[in-house]
């Protein structure tokens, strides 16, 4: 990875509550299809996760910090094909 990324608690909560896989989250990070920097502080990557039915990968990270806030399946950037 370009930065080194460090999982918040609240991420790591959300990674098993929402069965997402940690090798999902580094590829959104690492080769994103999508990324918008939505302020100096918040970053989102979008990334179609084939093995999860296409659906489209969000993940929030602070690049101040390095810091990966949550991660989720973006519905509306699912209808989007995550573009």
């Amino acid at each position: 990875m370009k930065n080194k990324y460090i999982f918040s608690e609240h991420l790591k909560k959300r990674i098993e509550e929402r069965n997402l896989e940690e090798k999902w989250i580094t590829e959104t990070l690492i080769n994103p299809d999508k990324n918008e920097k939505i302020a100096e502080d918040e970053e989102y990557f979008f990334k179609k996760i084939i093995e999860f039915a296409d659906k489209c990968l969000k993940v929030v990270v602070n690049p101040l910090t390095n810091i990966v806030i949550t991660a989720f399946f973006d519905r509306k950037m699912t209808k989007k094909n995550c573009k």
